[in-house]
């Protein structure tokens, strides 16, 4: 006979099992007794539905359903009231609370967009006058690399004795040298702007102009729509159209308009 002796009766408690129950917990809880007869008649409900006719046939049985919907929703009616009336303390504290942080947040906010334009301000005009300091370098350079290069090809052309091939590869030499660094100074030039506006703060900071692309309406009769078309979200396209069906719109290419028909049970 196997000796059990050595096992316990129940395992020992892990982290956290002597914990209480949590907020969260406890309000469902509290919710599903408070409201027993709704979870109720909402089992009440599905249960019935599941009993009704696939289809219908004659008035009596419209009738029937009718009154069957006006229950279900009477019965949604009572439980998106009490969930109205049991969230609006939350949200009252939500706004409590978002009200409390956005006293704080907004005028940092502010001060920062202010701080951020004056910086903005200088970076840009400490850009632009990197880029013109680098463009005079690069014109110079590239005028110097013009004249070696020349100067390298009328000696190659003047190339008659041995006495002249010194002087010629020294020329080719000093025209290779003008144009490399032509090269490096256009590409110095042609740096972003995020490179020529970069500066770092004591602690650690480190600020450079971004750029990028962006747009705004200026006016909505004259707007171009079909470069758009890719960068309309179906949403705003489905909205569009039913609105456009209200207002009387028939035929559309591209979407199907109809008149819709539907029962509403009072």
């Amino acid at each position: 006979m196997r000796d059990t002796s050595a096992i316990p009766e129940s395992a020992p408690a892990g982290p956290g099992d002597n914990l209480p129950p949590s907020a969260v917990e406890m309000l469902r809880d509290d919710l599903a007794e408070r409201y027993r007869g709704l979870t109720a008649r909402h089992d009440e409900l599905l249960a019935a539905g599941v009993r009704t006719p696939s289809s219908v046939d004659d008035d009596e049985t419209a009738g029937k359903f009718g009154d069957f919907i006006k229950q279900v929703t009477g019965a949604i009616k009572s439980a998106e009231a009490a969930r109205i009336d049991e969230k609006e303390p939350y949200l009252e504290g939500g706004r409590a609370v978002d009200g409390f942080f956005k006293k704080i947040i907004e005028p940092l906010a502010k001060l920062k967009k202010a701080v951020e334009e004056r910086l903005n301000i200088y970076q840009r005009r400490k850009a632009d006058e990197e880029r013109r300091a680098r463009e005079e370098i690069a014109s110079k350079a590239r005028e110097e690399a013009e004249v070696a290069a020349r100067e390298a090809a009328e000696r190659a052309k003047a190339l008659k004795t041995p006495s002249d091939m010194d002087p010629a590869l020294a020329a080719e030499s000093t025209a290779t040298r003008a144009a490399e660094d032509a090269a490096v100074a256009k590409k110095a030039a042609a740096a972003k702007a995020a490179d020529l506006s970069r500066t770092r703060g004591d602690l650690g900071s480190v600020a450079s102009l971004r750029t990028d692309w962006t747009g705004e309406l200026e006016d909505r009769a004259l707007l171009e729509l079909e470069p758009l078309r890719e960068h309309l979200t179906q949403d705003c396209l489905d909205k569009a159209i039913r609105a456009y069906a209200k207002a009387g719109g028939r035929q559309l290419t591209g979407a199907r308009i109809w008149q819709r028909q539907q029962t509403v049970v009072r």
